[in-house]
């Protein structure tokens, strides 16, 4: 399986559709390379088509970043190789430079079911981590409310997809990364008072935690550049594993 058992319920649970996930990658050359065969195009393709079919309202705003390491060696995804074979010639699931996957979805490729192939040695497989992002309307920061709110669309989320009983005891999600540019400063302000939350001094991206929970009802984040990334921090890691299959 693509999943890695202990964690199948709360996979299926978070795995939601990127917005950009039918953004062509990049080329790469796969011709004389030793790929093997990872998995099948419908394994990975009918758990965003399982996300698609929720509630608009629950997941409105979310998006799944699908983030991919080589490992036992902890190699950038792109050095995979990772592709999928399909009849019209190999199409690229990694874009250099970065470890997200890039996943098409299309009733064309669900019909030919192609497979996914990557470069890997006997011992190595991609472990993929997930990642559920957020698209705030305003790029430079959010309130507090639309916090509150993008957390409670994570929990139905969990519920639409097992049930009331198990996201019962699951823990909730209660915290967001922030990804905040170089040199910016992330600041709240409650009851008309601001504060710096946090300065990246730095010359390169950084990211700050925080929980909506611990800020006044009516508090407003605000950075002085915008925002990379908004990610719900999830309460528990949730990974998959890709291995060499027999063909």
């Amino acid at each position: 399986m693509f999943f890695s058992r202990p964690a199948w319920v709360l996979t299926a649970a978070l795995v939601l559709a990127p917005a950009g996930v039918t953004q062509a990658a990049d080329t790469i050359d796969v011709v004389g390379a030793r790929s093997v065969l990872v998995q099948h195009y419908r394994k990975v393709a009918k758990l965003y088509r399982r996300f698609n079919a929720l509630p608009a309202e629950d997941r409105a705003n979310l998006s799944l970043h699908v983030v991919g390491r080589e490992q036992p060696d902890d190699k950038p995804l792109h050095s995979t190789g990772l592709h999928l074979q399909s009849q019209t010639g190999a199409i690229p699931l990694t874009r250099a430079g970065s470890d997200d996957m890039v996943f098409p979805l299309s009733d064309a490729l669900w019909e030919e079911n192609p497979p996914l192939m990557a470069t890997l040695a006997p011992d190595h497989y991609i472990r993929f981590i997930f990642q559920i992002a957020v698209s705030p309307p305003q790029a430079d920061g959010f309130t507090n409310a639309q916090a509150q709110h993008w957390l409670k669309q994570m929990d139905h989320c969990v519920e639409d997809i097992v049930g009331f009983v198990f996201a019962f005891l699951m823990p909730d999600a209660h915290k967001l990364t922030l990804t905040l540019a170089p040199r910016s400063t992330l600041t709240v302000t409650e009851a008309g008072q601001s504060r710096t939350v946090f300065d990246n001094t730095a010359t390169t991206p950084a990211e700050y935690t925080l929980r909506p929970q611990d800020y006044a009802a009516d508090a407003t984040f605000h950075s002085t550049q915008p925002l990379q990334q908004v990610l719900i921090k999830l309460p528990m890691q949730i990974h998959a594993d890709m291995k060499r299959k027999a063909a």
